[in-house]
């Protein structure tokens, strides 16, 4: 694999371009057009179903693609189809030949269109015409890719807001965690006591510690604090991270399923929901990145 597509921008799996040239008579429309997928899908449309041509497209667009759904139509509107050098010798040969043995042949649109099309293949199959092209097809790629990357920058920074709502969320578990469990103890000292009279200060702490630890989740808050700083750092590096933010997702997710379990307090369990709202969020987003 080639390193230096580490260094490219972040770019969307959404995309479209859009190209066209002429080519002697011949009038060359491109369209090409990128959706999201775990791997790299490439369909090709070609009105001439040029096998080589189609083989040679692909190998240009793995060079710049690794994931997505790439579909490509070429179509062609060849001027003056009649007018063409070949067809009028033909149709001079089959005139010579008439007088020659005195017959009256006829010939209808359809079989001129026939003698045409042929021409159109031939001429179309050309080294010049795949050539050209193939030249038009990478400007198309130029094209498309830069319409991935500016749609890539936007879902970044969409990303990176809700990335900042999940932090903020995370602090305001942590303060309401500090006081919860401050309360908490204060309530399990008058419980124990007045229901324990002449109670070891020592057992009556050791009570105390074992039922706070049950809703401890300063470990949870740790590994949530290494992912939020990992998956920054992601945003903040160039070339593909779909896949990666959807990793660190999963595992944030995970933290907040236990903070939520751990909680005895409603308005914490209420956060944690929230954080995995937003985690759901960039999820979708991310699914929509190379």
């Amino acid at each position: 694999m080639n390193n230096s597509k580490g260094l490219k921008m972040t770019r969307s799996m959404t995309g479209f371009a859009s190209v066209n040239g002429k080519n002697n008579k011949t009038n060359f429309i491109i369209q090409l057009k990128s959706e999201n997928s775990r791997s790299l899908d490439v369909l090709i449309y070609d009105q001439l179903n040029n096998y080589e041509l189609q083989e040679k497209i692909k190998k240009i667009i793995k060079k710049d693609f690794e994931r997505g759904k790439i579909r490509i139509s070429i179509d062609y509107n060849k001027n003056n189809s009649f007018d063409n050098k070949n067809i009028g010798k033909q149709l001079n040969e089959f005139s010579n030949l008439s007088h020659k043995f005195n017959i009256k042949p006829t010939i209808s649109i359809g079989e001129l269109n026939d003698i045409a099309n042929k021409e159109v293949v031939i001429e179309q199959s050309s080294d010049r015409s795949v050539n050209f092209q193939l030249k038009l097809i990478k400007k198309g790629i130029k094209d498309l890719i830069k319409s991935q990357e500016v749609e890539g920058l936007n879902l970044i920074k969409d990303i990176s807001s809700k990335m900042n709502k999940i932090n903020k969320t995370k602090q305001q578990i942590i303060k309401k965690t500090r006081t919860y469990k401050y309360n908490l103890e204060k309530k399990y000292k008058k419980e124990i006591v007045k229901s324990v009279e002449g109670i070891d200060p020592l057992e009556l702490k050791r009570d105390i510690s074992n039922a706070l630890d049950k809703v401890d989740i300063e470990e949870e808050i740790i590994r949530l604090d290494s992912h939020i700083s990992e998956l920054s750092n992601i945003l903040r590096s160039k070339g593909a991270k779909g896949l990666k933010i959807d990793f660190y997702m999963q595992e944030i997710n995970r933290e907040a399923n236990t903070i939520s379990s751990k909680s005895k307090d409603p308005k914490l369990s209420d956060l944690a929901i929230e954080i995995k709202t937003y985690l759901n969020q960039i999820r979708e987003l991310a699914a929509n990145l190379s």
